[in-house]
């Protein structure tokens, strides 16, 4: 086992993962000025990630998808974007703008400033800027994206598929990755996966924080949560699975139900909610036909399915439209 597994796991010593919050050191008056000051400077924009959460707003973009290509990122952390700002004569330094409520009373309006101690090549000093996501729980720090580099700003005049090329030049050339200097904290890179990989995210159960980053220079992302409220007791004492109690009565059959009330999905292209005739979930289901994806999207009122159980897949699909009897 490495250093950086040791300390991502625990010493073995002690046989347990270390779970404490890691206290990061506030940046000194002058360094979070200067940090502010070429963010001001030398960004159009502060705002890293645009939320979606109406189904107005998933209409909105509805369009721009059939335009444009995006990349998906998704994470079961809570951990919130910032910018990452390394500048000459200064210690690299984590400004986050977006807070709680309680941040911002304590920070009195401003962002949040830390310094944090990496090992890094004097040509990142000369102005670079990244987006990172700083989990201090889980000790995690993941690299998302390049907007400065070396005082040049690449996010307005570069796709994302050219930042990521920065991004490797950095990891390959100026960074070495050093867990106990940045006090336990592990450093990842972003793996973005293509738009079609939505599509693996419909039966998630845990808290989903999911990202669509567009290829298009100088645009923001968009971000929506899933299953934003997990922590609940589903059944039986804080949570265990109680056994049902075994009746003398013959079992009935299952009868697998052929159609269903199909209500769309509002964060998720060509996914619906499918309900039986007594109005309970069975699950969510995804378009595969072109055709029948067309045709669902030009009902505005209720919408009936035909449905199939997918043995394989463990879950219903929806394979036509259904005739009102």
């Amino acid at each position: 086992m490495n250093q950086q597994e040791q300390i991502a796991q625990g010493s073995l010593k002690s046989s347990h993962r270390n779970t404490h919050a890691i206290i990061l050191k506030k940046a000194y008056p002058n360094t979070q000025k200067a940090a502010i000051e070429f963010l001001t400077n030398n960004l159009q924009d502060l705002v890293i990630c645009q939320r979606l959460n109406s189904v107005d707003t998933h209409n909105k973009i509805g369009s721009l998808f059939t335009k444009a290509t995006f990349f998906v990122h998704s994470t079961n952390t809570k951990a919130e974007s910032g910018f990452l700002v390394f500048l000459d004569k200064n210690t690299p330094t984590y400004v986050r703008y977006n807070l709680s409520k309680k941040e911002r009373e304590i920070t009195k309006g401003q962002p949040l400033c830390y310094t944090l101690r990496m090992r890094v090549s004097q040509d990142i000093y000369k102005g670079s800027v990244f987006i990172v996501s700083l989990d201090v729980v889980n000790h995690n720090m993941l690299i998302e994206d390049v907007y400065v580099y070396k005082g040049n700003n690449v996010f307005n005049n570069e796709t994302f598929t050219q930042r990521r090329s920065y991004m490797k030049d950095f990891v390959q050339h100026h960074w070495i990755p050093d867990v106990r200097l940045m006090g336990g904290i592990v450093s990842e890179i972003i793996a973005p996966t293509p738009l079609s990989s939505l599509e693996n995210l419909v039966d998630v159960q845990d808290y989903t924080k999911v990202y669509l980053i567009p290829e298009t220079p100088g645009k923001r992302r968009f971000t929506f949560t899933l299953n934003d409220s997990v922590a609940k007791i589903e059944q039986g004492f804080y949570g265990r699975q109680t056994q049902p109690h075994r009746s003398s009565q013959p079992q009935q059959l299952n009868i697998r139900p052929t159609y269903a009330k199909a209500v769309r999905e509002p964060m998720l292209p060509d996914v619906y909610e499918l309900f039986d005739v007594d109005g309970k979930s069975l699950s969510k289901a995804c378009v595969q036909q072109l055709e029948l994806s067309k045709l669902l999207k030009e009902i505005s009122g209720e919408i009936m399915v035909n449905i199939s159980y997918n043995e394989d897949f463990k879950r219903y699909e929806i394979v036509g439209l259904h005739k009102n009897i």
